[in-house]
Formats: C-alpha cells, structure tokens, sequence
C-alpha cells in the first residue's frame, strides 16, 4: 500500500504537498529526530484508530467514531502534533490543556506522566502517558490508572479513512483560532514555545497550515539550532 497522504486527516490544518519532505524536526540537546509527512501520517493514523478502534464512540464531522473531546496536556515534543492531528482525523474537539485539571470533560487525555494522576483525578476515564523521550521510548514506570502511549499507540494500524470537515480545537476549554503566520511551504519554522500557551500553540499550527516544516526546540541554543536547521523563521515565545 503506498504511503497515506497526510493532508485529508487533518481538516485543514495541513495542506497538500510532498510527503516525502521533512514536516517535523525536534531538537532536545544532541538528540534530533525527523518526521516526513508520511511518518507523520503513520503516527496520527495508529492515534486515530487507537481512538476509534480501542475506545470506540458514535461517529461526528463525519467521521466513524471516537470519543467526542480528547485532552492533550503536554510540553513541546513531536508527539504533540501528532496526537493532535490523530484525534482530528476522528473528528474529536481537540483540548489543548495548560493544566491538567483544565481536562475535566474529555473522555480520553495524553500527558506526560507527572500529570497522569492529575487527569485521572478530573475526571479523564483514559489518560495515555507519554514519556516524552526523544524517541518518544517506554516509561520506566506507568502511573496507576494509565497507560503507557508508547506501549499502546504502535500497535495500531498505519491507515486511517478519515477526511475530517473542519479541525475543532479548544485551548483550555475556549475555541481556539489558528493566527495566519507570514510564512509559506518553502519555510521552515524553529519555534520553542510551549504549545499549552495561545502564542505557542498558534505559531505551531499556524506554521502547519501555512504548509511550513516545523522545528520544535526543546533544548538548545536556539540560534545555533536555526543556522544547523536552516530554519527561515524563529520564534521564542516568553
């Protein structure tokens, strides 16, 4: 099967281009990894049919199931995307949390696994915790009452059917709207902002949909990192 084209999952919020191109860059220290548009195809089809598949729900924006609010409560990382855009090619509202109580509603959650109990505690009746290694790896330890995302996400499928209407999304609990970035796919747009914020999260999907590649900066001198990275555009939010 040839590889899946990213832009009919993500309602909008990637368009059309070359797959084959890089789409995600992450920098945490020495440590770089790299995600084409098909890898981060493959990474939000196996998340949209673990929602689908392993936690079912009715169908909404015309999709054919899921649950209908899912949470994510992480720091910059490229799982964070890429959770993102799986759980809008199931047509889910996306809830982007800055706190983990802020995730009071959503049936399911991701989270790093310090805020795991948290989520759990508000309400979340599945709460996947992500390591957040630069290989996105297994926790050494699963909190009680969760799961490890990086046990679960993998096995499943690589395809996903989804061409979700519209991405709804929600930054703690208010609709959130993506900026229009001055920016274009020939770019390539180093941000080190905390996606939990309105800048941080606008400037990573705002780049997306200008059809951008990404840069996420968790770790390094940012400038450093934009001349090795050839990035056009930087952004260091406070």
């Amino acid at each position: 099967m040839p590889a899946q084209p990213l832009s009919p999952l993500t309602g909008g919020l990637v368009p059309p281009g070359d797959d084959a191109r890089p789409l995600l860059t992450y920098v945490e220290g020495p440590a770089r990894v790299e995600l084409s548009g098909s890898t981060t195809a493959n990474w939000v089809s196996k998340t949209a049919n673990l929602l689908t598949d392993y936690l079912g729900g009715p169908g909404r924006n015309g999709q054919s199931g899921g649950p209908e609010r899912v949470g994510l409560c992480l720091p910059l990382h490229w799982q964070l995307p890429c959770l993102l855009l799986g759980a809008v090619a199931t047509g889910a509202t996306v809830v982007v949390a800055s706190d983990p109580a802020h995730l009071a509603g959503c049936a399911v959650a991701f989270t790093t696994a310090e805020d795991a109990p948290a989520a759990l505690d508000a309400g979340v009746e599945d709460v996947f915790a992500c390591s957040l290694t630069p290989f996105a790896t297994r926790l050494a330890s699963v909190p009680a009452m969760a799961y490890d995302a990086a046990v679960e996400i993998p096995s499943y499928g690589d395809f996903f059917p989804g061409r979700p209407t519209q991405a709804l999304i929600e930054l703690d609990g208010e609709p959130f709207a993506v900026p229009d970035l001055d920016v274009g796919p020939a770019d390539r747009v180093l941000t080190s902002c905390d996606p939990r914020t309105a800048d941080g999260l606008g400037v990573l999907l705002g780049a997306l949909r200008a059809g951008a590649a990404v840069v996420l900066l968790r770790q390094g001198d940012a400038a450093e990192v934009a001349h090795q990275e050839s990035a056009s555009r930087s952004y260091s939010c406070a």
